[in-house]
């Protein structure tokens, strides 16, 4: 006759509780100079530190669903002058180890062992930077060395070159990685992190290669989002109505302004180009203020004291509301600020313009098409 074993519930919540949490464990080498904190943050995550000793540091996190912690060294921040954060993408409980750590390179010095979705970034991350690596040394032999500097007389074709070749190098890379590993959450963050570098059929081609619970991820539905703001964004398309609260907390729907040319302007209180374009933006609204024109500033701060805060020191004269339901991706696509979209009387896209054209720029020409020069 079989004994039955019976685990003390002590025992039991032990075990239940180790296989909740994700330990993060990791190893460097080198003179710390004193600086022996390694810092943790990110969505979801509390942020905290760790003090590492004799080199060794480690985390202990509850794992209730998928996540990407982000990293930094004390080394990094006060030797260094900043610090570039270094992720870890998390979809299981147990333990990821870090290991050969050199504290003068920082995060990115180290190899990852002991799950596979975080294995599985890093090495996506490695490809990053080999597209990187060699963009830049085709660069530098067709531009020269500071093909980057503003005082480079073709530093506009080099940009312009270097965006191609990012953009051509990721997505070879990309669609590589997402088809070997479809059913990682590594893929979704991969895809997450670069979509707006892709054309939309590409972009479409890769999300269906994602496995079906990776498109359900936090990732997976925010790049399904944005794919759907590009096919309502596309020029001559009708947008749909939304609606936005003033910063009276008065409800604006976008149909009450149907009958209007209308120029949304997406910008941010942080947002420097935002900033710069506005005096230029108010002379517009000079120009061509009426009862056929009209200006929608849509901010897509976080917070709404930023958000009020931007407003009084920038003394914008026209009509705004903060972007709390995501209106920025699923309607409209926006990759940056500023970006402005102009609107027909009839609802539909007639231009799309990111950045701060200035008075040259394909805003100003449609403008003056539009309403004549003023």
């Amino acid at each position: 006759m079989k004994k039955q074993i019976i685990l003390p519930a002590l025992v039991l919540l032990a075990v239940q509780t180790m296989a909740q949490n994700v330990v993060i464990k990791g190893t460097f080498a080198g003179d710390t100079k004193g600086n022996n904190k390694i810092y943790i943050y990110g969505t979801g995550v509390k942020t905290d530190s760790a003090v590492m000793t004799d080199g060794h540091f480690e985390f202990t996190l509850p794992f209730e669903k998928l996540f990407m912690p982000l990293f930094y060294t004390e080394y990094d921040l006060n030797m260094t002058g900043g610090y570039v954060p270094y992720a870890l993408v998390v979809d299981q409980a147990g333990t990821i180890t870090l290991s050969g750590g050199d504290i003068a390179k920082g995060m990115s010095s180290m190899k990852i062992s002991g799950m596979k979705s975080a294995e599985a970034f890093s090495q996506w991350g490695e490809r990053q930077d080999s597209v990187s690596r060699q963009v830049q040394e085709q660069l530098k032999k067709k531009f020269g060395d500071k093909w980057y500097t503003q005082d480079n007389p073709k530093i506009e074709e080099a940009t312009k070159e270097y965006e191609r070749l990012q953009r051509a190098g990721i997505s070879s890379e990309l669609e590589n990685f997402v088809r070997s590993h479809s059913d990682s959450y590594a893929s979704a963050v991969a895809l997450n992190g670069v979509f707006s570098l892709l054309e939309t059929s590409q972009l479409e081609k890769l999300y269906a290669m994602l496995a079906p619970q990776m498109q359900q991820t936090e990732e997976g539905k925010n790049i399904a989002k944005f794919m759907q703001g590009m096919k309502n964004s596309a020029i001559g398309s009708t947008v749909k109505d939304f609606t936005l609260n003033t910063p009276e907390e008065k409800p604006l729907s976008f149909s009450q302004l149907k009958g209007k040319y209308v120029l949304i302007d997406f910008w941010a209180s942080w947002c420097g180009p935002c900033k710069q374009s506005f005096p230029h933006m108010k002379e517009i609204y000079k120009k061509y203020k009426s009862d056929k024109f009209e200006i929608y500033s849509i901010s897509i701060d976080q917070d709404k004291k930023d958000w009020l805060k931007g407003l009084k020191e920038q003394e914008l004269p026209w009509l705004q509301a903060l972007d709390t339901k995501d209106i920025s991706q699923s309607h409209f696509a926006v990759t940056g600020v500023p970006t402005t979209i102009l609107i027909d009387p009839a609802g539909k896209i007639l231009l799309k313009e990111v950045g701060f054209g200035g008075s040259d720029g394909p805003l100003d020409k449609k403008l003056r098409e539009l309403f004549g020069t003023k």
